[in-house]
């Protein structure tokens, strides 16, 4: 008769636990998949980079206009554009005349500030160097919080796995990427409001308010987070009887409101931004005006055009095949983004289009068909570096 094996024979050794830790921790999921790809994805945009700056060198109209250069190697190439009136914000504020630096809403450079003190004060680096390493660094912390939280949200309102990895991937691969990395605010942009979407469909909706705050204090067009939370307010009758809800509604407005007062004290107007808009960007509400410059845009850079398709084409299309109301007001706040995206110079909608979230979803149910995922993987990379390179380089891709 075999004798009872003793209680120390049954415990695996503690070499075995960590090596059975290991192999759990390494183990394939949907979603490590997904953030393995946005790490690879952002290997490529910087490897594209550094050579698209190594063999093809900057726009040579920047012998004309000026093309600014900060002495940071490998950062210096991810600010450009509208990443100097982000580090001017985040070093000396707005100040009190309207300027171009008032276009832009404060939380980005505000984090940038921040941070960027801290890492002059760690290191040794002149502080108007270490905001535009600050800069990078959010931007690309937040382009893997956007890839984890779209996969997050997508999981909770289509309940698919498959179309949550699909979209993921498409976030991490999308064509306009190099802003995801680059000293712009996109990237915290998407990350706030993909945050305060979760929230919201989570039946969290002061949580839900306080993100959709800081997203309106990223970015304008964050204020129109409140358009489906209001509809999904009025609309069900056991919402409409929470105050809660009203409140965190308002704390999404209040980031719009917050910004227009600071700026009357400063400038005397609180419409410091759109006289901003106005006078450096020769933004106006004429349809003529708007009509004829984005003709003009669409054929001096026809590589906007595949962004216009996917975007407004995936936005609408998303709409209407949805079977429910979530994916329906989802769709509503990307419709408004569009909106207003086509009212400023359309040579900005392949980063502008980065947000529209319904987008992914809508492509992500053609990347079920083997020949079509690979054609538009291969599509989106091609893509990706040739926008990275334009950006990199000092051409008009922003």
């Amino acid at each position: 008769m075999k004798a009872a094996a003793s209680p120390r024979q049954n415990t695996p050794s503690p070499l075995l636990r960590i090596r059975e830790g290991v192999r759990h921790a390494m183990a394939p999921t949907p979603l490590r998949t997904v953030m393995i790809v946005a790490v690879m994805s952002r290997l490529f945009v910087f490897a594209v980079a550094v050579a698209s700056s190594v063999l093809f060198g900057l726009n040579p109209v920047c012998k004309s206009i000026g093309c600014w250069t900060i002495p940071l190697p490998f950062v210096n190439i991810f600010a450009r554009w509208d990443s100097g009136f982000y580090a001017d914000i985040a070093l000396t504020g707005y100040g009190t005349t309207i300027v171009p630096r008032w276009e832009f809403f404060p939380l980005y450079p505000i984090l940038m500030g921040i941070l960027g003190r801290l890492i002059a004060f760690m290191f040794p680096i002149p502080l108007d160097l270490a905001v535009y390493v600050a800069g990078f660094v959010l931007s690309n912390v937040a382009f893997f919080g956007s890839v984890y939280f779209l996969y997050r949200l997508t999981e909770l309102i289509l309940g698919n796995t498959r179309t949550a990895v699909q979209s993921g991937i498409l976030l991490a691969l999308y064509p306009a990427g190099v802003f995801l990395s680059a000293v712009y605010s996109e990237s915290v942009f998407l990350l706030l409001v993909l945050i305060s979407l979760i929230y919201w469909y989570r039946n969290k909706h002061p949580l839900s308010g306080m993100w959709g705050f800081l997203a309106g204090m990223a970015r304008p067009v964050g204020v129109l987070l409140a358009i489906p939370y209001v509809y999904d307010v009025l609309t069900d009758r056991s919402a409409r009887k929470t105050a809660l809800n009203y409140l965190s509604v308002g704390a999404v407005l209040m980031a719009f409101v917050s910004f227009f007062a600071y700026s009357q004290i400063m400038t005397g107007t609180p419409f410091a931004t759109f006289a901003a808009e106005r006078l450096y960007w020769k933004i106006t509400l004429s349809p003529t005006y708007i009509l004829t410059l984005a003709r003009n845009e669409i054929i001096g850079h026809p590589v906007i055009i595949p962004y216009l398709v996917m975007g407004i084409g995936g936005v609408f299309a998303s709409i209407l095949t949805a079977h429910s109301r979530a994916v329906r007001e989802i769709g509503l706040f990307s419709i408004c983004l569009i909106a207003a995206y086509l009212l400023t110079p359309i040579i900005s909608f392949p980063r502008y289009s980065i947000t529209l979230v319904p987008m992914y979803w809508s492509l992500s149910k053609l990347c079920y068909l083997k020949w079509l995922r690979i054609s538009i993987y291969a599509l989106f990379l091609v893509l990706l570096a040739v926008g990275t390179g334009q950006f990199v380089n000092w051409y008009s891709f922003y």
